[in-house]
């Protein structure tokens, strides 16, 4: 995807939950990619519900307050949107140049996307220009423009500049990319388990097929052991980290966690219908989890059970080095697919 640049530089990639706000300081290029610092801020509930900020002071202080703990001063940042405001589509075109395809691709996403064409931000990548004569296949993403200027507004209010508003499934992909790299003609499902959403993205030979949010995710995780065992919303918290797991009994908490991941996997199997019409473009190879929901208790396993296929949580430092002593003794292991669409972000140039 050539998100590494040449030149070394620093960039710094802040990635906005519902629950959790996470910055990285990232130095990319030449032979790889350093995490130098990082930081990660907790969100009071309900401050962020379906994507919208309902308390931007909250979010401005916490934001700033991260920088601020970690020493981080550069104000240039990138960004991801998710949800509804945001479409990612691979669509069919006549074969042309990209010069030709950029003046052609606001009529062909009226026929796609459906918000009204003027209130979108569009982009669009040529991804395959042989599969037929006179086609090619083009990635298409729109955004609501409102949601772009409420996220670039709110940055600035942070004190920030923002140079880039990625997708957020893309921002996945780019760190598992670094990381493991693509194998031919595997079918990889990345699933970001966040606080009120779950990010699917199908990727084939280092291109996306489709995307999509699932309403089943940690959140919804968290209410039903604070509904079902009587804990309190921190306490749930600390269960879905895999601490303080001594306090509940394995034989209340297992089917709890096992009824969470059962919903999830029928929301990946519900996908899969939406991906190109042949059996084995349908045939998931392997699904690799991030995002905190993918530490839950048993979660990977019973996903690898459930569907039969190799299931793991990103490791985004197989191939990214991080500073000594960073995440104390502890390692990374815990943090880091909390961190990976951050770190996904701060690898674009």
């Amino acid at each position: 995807m050539g998100f590494l640049p040449k030149k070394k530089r620093r960039n710094v990639g802040l990635d906005i939950g519902s629950s959790l706000i996470k910055v990285v300081d990232l130095e990319t290029g030449g032979k790889g990619a350093m995490l130098h610092n990082y930081g990660i801020g907790a969100l009071p509930p309900d401050v962020i519900v379906d994507g919208e900020v309902m308390d931007r002071e909250v979010v401005v202080d916490t934001i700033k307050g991260l920088f601020a703990s970690k020493g981080i001063t550069k104000t240039a940042v990138a960004t991801a949107l998710s949800g509804r405001g945001v479409i990612v589509k691979k669509i069919t075109m006549e074969k042309m140049r990209e010069a030709e395809a950029r003046e052609q691709i606001r009529w062909e996403a009226e026929q796609h996307v459906p918000f009204d064409i003027s209130d979108v931000s569009l982009d669009f990548q040529i991804v395959d220009t042989e599969s037929a004569p006179d086609q090619m296949d083009v990635l298409l993403v729109a955004a609501k423009r409102e949601n772009v200027t409420a996220r670039v507004n709110l940055l600035q209010e942070a004190g920030l500049d923002t140079v880039l508003v990625d997708v957020a499934a893309f921002a996945i992909q780019n760190v598992y990319e670094a990381n493991y790299g693509f194998e031919p003609g595997q079918l990889i499902a990345l699933v970001n388990v966040g606080a009120e959403t779950s990010g699917i993205n199908f990727v084939k030979d280092g291109i996306s097929f489709f995307t999509r949010d699932l309403s089943t995710a940690g959140g919804d995780c968290s209410q039903r052991l604070q509904k079902e065992l009587g804990v309190g919303y921190e306490q749930a918290t600390e269960i879905l980290k895999g601490e303080s797991l001594e306090a509940v009994g394995m034989d209340q908490l297992q089917p709890i966690l096992r009824s969470f991941g059962e919903d999830l996997a029928v929301g990946i199997e519900r996908t899969l219908p939406y991906l190109p019409s042949s059996d084995e473009t349908r045939k998931m190879n392997r699904i690799v989890m991030s995002g905190g929901g993918a530490m839950i208790p048993g979660l990977a396993d019973f996903l690898q059970e459930r569907f039969e296929i190799p299931v793991e949580i990103i490791d985004p430092f197989q191939r990214i080095e991080y500073a000594p002593d960073l995440f104390g003794p502890q390692g990374p292991k815990s943090t880091g697919p909390i961190i990976a669409q951050a770190i996904g972000l701060a690898m674009r140039e």
